[in-house]
Order: C-alpha cells, then structure tokens, then sequence
C-alpha cells in the first residue's frame, strides 16, 4: 500500500478526537435540509475516504483506531439520516441544544421516541379506541359525540394532555341553539 499523507493521518487523528462536538450534518458535510439523494451520496462519498479496510495494513494503531471511529459515526449518520422518523426526532433534538447528548441519535432517543409517540396516542387499548373514535367523529364533524369519545378516552388516562386538549376543542366547536322553538 503507498505511504499515506501525513496531513491527511493528522487530519484524521484530529478528527476523531473532536468528533464528538459535530453533528450527523456537519460529519457528512451537508445541509440540514439536503435531500435523501444528497445524503446518501455524501454518505457514499465519506465512507469511501474513511472505510477501515482501506487501511488495515496500517502498522499506526492510533490512526486505524480513528479511522474505525469515524466509519462508525458515518455509517450512524446515514442510518439516521435516511429514516424520515429518526431524522425528524433527530432535528428536533438538534434544535434543543441543550447539550452534546443530542448531537448522536441512540438506543436512548428511540426509546424516547417511541415513549413520546405513545404517550401522544395513548398508553391503553381502550384509551387509543376511544382516541380515534373521536378523531372520526371530529373528521365528521360531530362535536358532541367526539367531545364524549375525548372524554371516555380520558376515562382510562386521566393525565393525558392530548386527550385532554381534543376534548376541549371538540367542546368549543360545539354550538348550542338558544332559539326558542
């Protein structure tokens, strides 16, 4: 194998050293709002520069060490980049940047994901029911019967928001006939 840059072995050891503090974005040198084609073709791109194997005849542990850390955290970028659910939790953790935590997308964030997903849609079967029963009633326009679904779903999760802030809308659009007949 031909000798390899020093530069680019510095680059490298540099690298790995802060690649804690870049995001999916920054590590695969591209726009937050680029394309799935644009990521994966920076994707393809990076992978080609940093794949270990292109360096397994290396006798400088350090730098194969780097090398496999920066493949690694390519690859996690795209996994995460191109599932359109894990990239929009991803660019809403982004956006808190309440500390370098949120800068990866772990085993941790998707459980939270999916935590914050059911949370939002219900935690019990019939809480859920009575959740879509009302959806369709509101789609129908039927406030009174979505306002009671809301309701029942309340029943079986009392501390639900959304539950909550449904029943209260569905109440508001109800309108009440004071006509004397």
């Amino acid at each position: 194998m031909a000798k390899l840059d020093p530069k680019f072995v510095a680059q490298c050891l540099k690298l790995a050293k802060v690649l804690d503090k870049f995001d999916y974005y920054k590590l695969l040198q591209v726009d937050p709002k680029a394309s799935m084609g644009q990521i994966r073709k920076a994707y393809h791109k990076q992978s080609r520069i940093f794949h270990p194997d292109r360096y397994y005849s290396m006798d400088d542990e350090d730098f194969k060490e780097s090398i496999y850390r920066i493949s690694k955290r390519v690859t996690e970028a795209y996994v995460t980049l191109r599932d359109s659910e894990k990239r929009k939790f991803y660019d809403q953790q982004l956006g808190k940047k309440d500390d370098e935590a949120t800068l990866r997308y772990t085993e941790e964030s998707a459980q939270q994901q999916k935590k914050a997903k059911t949370e939002e849609i219900g935690t019990t079967e019939q809480g859920r029911r009575m959740y879509q029963q009302g959806l369709k009633e509101l789609k129908r326009k039927d406030f009174k019967a979505a306002e009671r679904s809301f309701k029942m779903a309340l029943a079986y999760e009392a501390g639900n928001e959304l539950f909550k802030k449904m029943a209260d809308e569905a109440g508001s659009q109800i309108k009440t006939d004071y006509m004397i007949k």
